[in-house]
């Protein structure tokens, strides 16, 4: 039977995870201003046609949206899938939203 335990320097028993790969604090200011940049850039570069402002303000409205969430770790990736979504349906035509 193959084992499903993390290989590292330390000891991992089969089926538990590798203490490195779990959030075990809040991320730093800094990290979180840098992942609101990284968000931006990404939907700037995926939204080619909108002007600049439009992928910030929706992200800005995306990252509030998970203003109290309990696990920050993921907000960043949340983030920029809402976003995304909600900037993809703006741009769909009204025979594609079903209008």
């Amino acid at each position: 039977m193959i084992s499903r335990a993390v290989v590292t320097d330390r000891s991992v028993q089969p089926g538990k995870h590798c203490p490195d790969t779990r959030p075990t604090h809040l991320p730093a200011p800094a990290a979180e201003q840098r992942a609101r940049q990284d968000v931006q850039e990404r939907l700037a570069y995926r939204f080619p046609d909108l002007p600049s402002e439009t992928p910030a303000t929706t992200a800005t409205e995306a990252f509030a949206f998970f203003v109290d969430a309990h696990v920050r770790h993921y907000v960043p990736v949340l983030t920029f899938k809402r976003a995304a979504g909600q900037l993809s349906e703006r741009l769909a035509t009204p025979d594609e939203r079903g209008d």
